[in-house]
């Protein structure tokens, strides 16, 4: 038995739903002047309701739907302090340019594409956030332009906004060294994400060329450094945990470079858990400047990032992608400067 085939939606089936002249739903379905915008968008929803655009995929590449879709992990989403200003000035811009965000949960583990992507009812995809190349490539094979936030492939090309963590860590860890400190730690998990990686690189380069090498590479012991499975207690806010860690370094350092604030206030807590003071007898640099460095006590020593405008960049960036398919990707990488509080004490030889 043959299936039944599925009447094929029309404009002449929007229109007669509608009451509406078939011009005045092609006039409104292709963005062109003639109609209200209360009629332009009452056709829109009305032919997605209808599945017009099911059938008609060919429909955002002519006239582009106000949507852009936004994949996030579940675990960034809740990180109040950093990806939410993200995420407000990637809403804030695409109202400013009539665009609504729909929000869609991510896990590394289990990867799905979004609906809305799979029925193509956005023009658009934003990235906030680590994500495997091969979940990517998957949502690549869709040819929606996509820009990715806080996050690049080494071997996929797309746009990204990124922020300059290499020299941000090498300034971080240079004006330790300028206050005197040598013995210098890095703090942080490097394998947790992109920006740890080429922050933990800044910090190296910037020992390296002190003469104050840390890497194993150059057979340097990096015993003031803890850089490996420590971001679940920065995120669980494990402090003990963290301290027991400490607790087992041979000898500590005079000053510590973070990978991010929130890994330099769990060392504040792990710290004061051992009875060691900040600055007075371990130095601490975080990164970000979220607020809660002139909240805690010493104030913390950052480096500022712009997170809103990272936002604003990615939403300018990927209208301008959907104007221009064919142009080469390209990385723009946010500036950054150095915040100087209260959290690192001036060693005097």
């Amino acid at each position: 038995m043959n299936p039944i085939k599925r009447k094929k939606i029309t404009m002449r089936d929007i229109a007669d739903v509608l009451n509406l002249s078939v011009n005045a739903v092609s006039l409104a379905l292709n963005d062109k002047v003639g109609v209200s915008e209360e009629t332009r968008n009452l056709v829109i929803k009305t032919a997605d309701e209808m599945g017009y655009f099911d059938e008609n995929p060919s429909f955002i590449a002519r006239n582009r739907l106000r949507n852009i879709c936004l994949m996030v992990e579940e675990r960034n989403f809740r990180d109040t302090h950093f990806y939410t200003k993200v995420i407000l000035g990637i809403e804030n811009e695409a109202k400013r340019n009539d665009y609504d965000i729909l929000v869609n949960f991510m896990t590394s583990d289990k990867f799905e594409i979004p609906s809305s992507v799979e029925r193509r009812k956005v023009s658009g995809v934003i990235v906030v956030g680590t994500i495997k190349d091969e979940h990517l490539e998957k949502l690549l094979k869709y040819d929606i332009p996509t820009v990715l936030v806080d996050h690049c492939s080494f071997t996929i090309s797309t746009d990204a906004v990124l922020t300059q963590n290499m020299s941000g860590s090498y300034m971080a860890t240079q004006y330790l060294i300028r206050k005197g400190h040598t013995q210098i730690g890095f703090f942080g998990e490097i394998d947790f994400s992109l920006s740890f990686k080429e922050r933990w690189l800044g910090f190296n380069e910037a020992m390296r060329n002190a003469g104050l090498n840390v890497d194993p590479i150059f057979n340097v012991n990096p015993g003031y450094c803890v850089i490996g499975q420590v971001e679940q207690y920065v995120l669980s806010k494990n402090y003990k945990e963290v301290a027991n860690i400490i607790s087992k370094l041979d000898k500590l350092p005079t000053a510590w470079v973070c990978s991010n604030d929130s890994a330099a206030i769990t060392l504040y807590n792990a710290l004061n858990i051992l009875g060691i003071k900040v600055p007075d007898d371990i130095s601490v640099v975080g990164f970000d400047d979220i607020d809660i460095c002139n909240i805690v006590t010493p104030h913390l020593t950052t480096i500022r990032v712009n997170k809103e405008l990272m936002g604003i960049k990615a939403v300018k960036r990927l209208l301008w992608r959907m104007d221009n398919p064919k142009e080469p990707h390209d990385h723009i990488r946010m500036e950054v400067k150095l915040v100087v509080r209260e959290s690192v004490k001036e060693i005097k030889n």
